[in-house]
Parts: C-alpha cells; sequence; structure tokens
C-alpha cells in the first residue's frame, strides 16, 4: 500500500447553522494548500450545483489543517465561503492563514464542476517566519539566520475538463539573509519567476527564466557581488540553470549550464574564473605568502551535498600575463638560506682557521635571507596550479609551481623555483603551505 499523508482537520458549521460540528477526521491531501478549496466544493456543492439558476447554496466552512508529513511546517487555519449565484456558477472564495503566510483564493465553477476559473488574489509569505522553519530541512549552515523581505503569489487561470491549469507569479522583495554567528550575510536579495501549469499542477514550466540577485555577500575571509542566476525549470520541476555568475576580488567566477536536483539538494559546478585579483584572496593561495599582488584565470569543479559537503574536484589556475604578480613571503627563516652556503669553502676545513678565512661570503646568502623573512618581494614570471583529486603520480592532490626572481634590481640571486604539493583531501587546498603536511622544495 503507498504512503500517504494524513492531515488532522474539522468542520464547524457556518453562524446560525443548527447542524453541530464535525470532528476531526483523516483524509488524503496530495494538492497544494491552495487547490484544497476545491475538495471542499466537491464535497460541499455536487449534488446541489446542478440544479436551475439563482441564488440555492450559501455556506461557509471552516477548520484547521496540519500536514503530519511536515511536523516543521505551522498549523494553518483555513474558510470556505461557497454561493451559487444567477449566472449558474458556484462561486467559491478560499482563505487560509498561518504564521507568515496569507493566501486568498477565488474560483468560479459551472453546475458540471467541469470547467470554470479560479484566481490566486493574493499570496504572500514572511521569510523571517519560514527560513528557521525551513534551515534544518535544507542545510545545517542556514540553522540560526535570519531573513528579511517579502515573498508574494499571484496567479490565475481556467479549470478544463475538472483539471487545473493556468500561471502563477512569484517575487521575493528587498530580501536579506543574515547569520551573525557566522559572520556571514547575504543582502539586496531580489527574485521573480514566470511560470504555467496544467493537469492539476503535475505540470510546470517557465514562461521566462527564474531570475535571482544578490547585491553583496559578505563572509569572515571573503566578499562579493553582483551574484546572478537565471533557471528554468522542466516538467519534473528541475531547475536547470542557464547562468549563474559573480564578482569577486576585481575579477569573475562564472558556472557553465547545470541541473539542480532538489530531492535531494545537490551541486555540480564547472566553474569559469577570470582575472581574480590576488591581493583579495590570500587566503587562497599558499600559507607561505604574507602578500599577493596580480591576477589569475583557469577553471575549476566543485560539488556540494548534504551529505558529503563540499568537495573540490580537479582544476588549474595561471597567471594573468598583462599584469605584473608580486609575491611577498611571510617570515621563514632557513626557508631559502638553509640550502645554500653562507661562505664558499675554497680551502680544505682542516686547515681550520685558515680555511674560515679564506672562505668568501656567499654574495646571495644575504639576498635570500631578505627573501625568506619578507623583505624583498619577488616578481613572478609563472604561475601554475593543478588540482587532481584523484591524485598525480606522486600522490598529490594538489600542486602549485611559482618561477620568480627578485623585484630589486642589483641582487645576486637569479630566477627562484617554489614547488609546492600537498598530499589529502582538496578542502585543505585552501589553506596551502607549510600547513596540513604539504612539502616545499626549492629549484
Amino acid at each position: 500500500m503507498p504512503e500517504v499523508d494524513l492531515c488532522a482537520w474539522g468542520l464547524a458549521a457556518a453562524p446560525g447553522s443548527p447542524k453541530p460540528s464535525v470532528g476531526p477526521r483523516p483524509m488524503r491531501f496530495y494538492r497544494p494548500v491552495f487547490f484544497f478549496a476545491l475538495c471542499g466544493l466537491l464535497a460541499c456543492a455536487s449534488a446541489r450545483a446542478q440544479q436551475p439558476v439563482g441564488p440555492k447554496l450559501s455556506g461557509e466552512i471552516i477548520g484547521n489543517l496540519k500536514v503530519l508529513k511536515f511536523p516543521w511546517a505551522p498549523d494553518l487555519v483555513w474558510r470556505i465561503q461557497v454561493t451559487s449565484m444567477s449566472d449558474a456558477r458556484l462561486h467559491l472564495q478560499f482563505f487560509a492563514d498561518a504564521p507568515g503566510a496569507l493566501i486568498h483564493l477565488r474560483v468560479a465553477i459551472d453546475p458540471g464542476l467541469d470547467s470554470g476559473a479560479w484566481t490566486l488574489c493574493e499570496g504572500r509569505f514572511d521569510p523571517a517566519i519560514w527560513l528557521p522553519r525551513l534551515a534544518p530541512q535544507l542545510s545545517p549552515v542556514l540553522a540560526g539566520a535570519v531573513a528579511e523581505g517579502v515573498l508574494e503569489l499571484r496567479g490565475d487561470g481556467v479549470i478544463r475538463g475538472g483539471q487545473l491549469e493556468g500561471r502563477v507569479t512569484l517575487e521575493w522583495r528587498r530580501g536579506a539573509v543574515r547569520h551573525a554567528a557566522q559572520a556571514w550575510a547575504l543582502e539586496d536579495i531580489a527574485l521573480a519567476g514566470d511560470f504555467i501549469f496544467g493537469q492539476n499542477a503535475a505540470q510546470w514550466s517557465s514562461v521566462s527564466p527564474l531570475r535571482l540577485t544578490i547585491g553583496s555577500i559578505t563572509t569572515g575571509r571573503f566578499g562579493a557581488r553582483n551574484f546572478l542566476v537565471r533557471a528554468r525549470m522542466d516538467e519534473r520541476l528541475l531547475p536547470l540553470i542557464e547562468e549563474a555568475r559573480l564578482e569577486i576580488a576585481g575579477g569573475e567566477i562564472e558556472a557553465a549550464p547545470f541541473t539542480l536536483p532538489l530531492s535531494p539538494p545537490a551541486l555540480q559546478l564547472a566553474l569559469e574564473i577570470r582575472r581574480i585579483g590576488l591581493a583579495d584572496v590570500v587566503a587562497l593561495v599558499p600559507t607561505g605568502l604574507a602578500e599577493a599582488q596580480g591576477r589569475v584565470r583557469g577553471a575549476l569543479q566543485l560539488a556540494w551535498s548534504k551529505a558529503l559537503g563540499l568537495q573540490i574536484g580537479a582544476g588549474r589556475l595561471e597567471l594573468v600575463p598583462d599584469e605584473p604578480m608580486v609575491l611577498r613571503l611571510a617570515p621563514a627563516p632557513g626557508l631559502l638560506s638553509a640550502s645554500v652556503p653562507k661562505r664558499f669553502a675554497l680551502l680544505p676545513a682542516w686547515l681550520g682557521p685558515l680555511a674560515r678565512w679564506a672562505a668568501p661570503l656567499n654574495p646571495g646568502y644575504a639576498d635570500l635571507v631578505a627573501i625568506e623573512l619578507g623583505r624583498t618581494a619577488l616578481k613572478v614570471e609563472s604561475l601554475e596550479v593543478r588540482l587532481t583529486p584523484e591524485g598525480d603520480a606522486k600522490g598529490q592532490t594538489a600542486r602549485v609551481l611559482i618561477q620568480a626572481r627578485p623585484a630589486l634590481d642589483g641582487t645576486s640571486v637569479g630566477p627562484v623555483g617554489f614547488e609546492v604539493g600537498v598530499k589529502g583531501p582538496l578542502a585543505y587546498v585552501l589553506r596551502l603551505g607549510a600547513e596540513n603536511g604539504s612539502t616545499l622544495s626549492l629549484r
């Protein structure tokens, strides 16, 4: 036997009616709440709607609705007003009220109950009330977040062959989502969508792409702005993301078109990175860097699911050649100088003080010390980042190659090569360097 949803509900007699209240009864509930009005219509007026024209029926039904399958959903207080008019149609108004939700639906249907018209006059939801209820179902990251704005629904259509079809618009204005404890915020959110449906909402499609914009995104580590998503819904209510991009660190990241499964939610992204400024995202380059200037470009694959969280896939980054790139190392004594002698040994060591007196200073030693202590910056000639989640021939999941030379003229140090290798989960790539078991070699 298939699993069904049981809804607890009650009916109360209209004012002045001698009929007593009917106690709670279980019933099946398959359609969105605003279609429940038709169920009441069929229950109350089927036998009377076929009678001759003229005002024959007038009444009101009220009750409470609780969807047991979704215990997080608030109880809904609903009311149906039914009147048969001289145009031979049965006129019905459905009102629903819950914390943070208000619905008003009008229906006019002929005596045969197979044709008519409907209008969703008002559908209003308060994200400030609904987000705390939905957050545990969506992602733990949203627990404790607060929302602002107004979410509105409007729509109209017809009843043909006893089935609903029509058009619904969705709009979220003046939106915001913030999380004070986690120090992130989404500001200036706007959402708009326009959809048509048929067969009692069993089939949906987009009239025009759903559009989501976020003016600014702030976190404890980075900021972004002008986030844009355009999407369409297919007949299975599966969002097809046609465009997704945002501006960050003076550059832009754009995702190739992708689908977005909602049950369960999951993401598979192929990102193109254009002219990202390293000065604003030092946290994304080796931890051995105190400063970075310049821009990079490349590609990166990301995946996310509620079960596995964020996963970093294959990717590459390289230097944008039309803008100079400068790096300054965080102080790390011995990082470079430990691999070269401070003095050149010209005489055998057994000559003792004479050998030491005759050993001239290495002119590049002091320059290397200045580089490893961050006193002298490096002008990067080439930079390459390779991400291989499955591991390369050396078992490395990330590899960073840098070719650079001192930014100051007149030093005795020529080109310096850095190679940073990381073994282990790619989540650590966001903090490359001496941490997380990475290795550094010089050439």
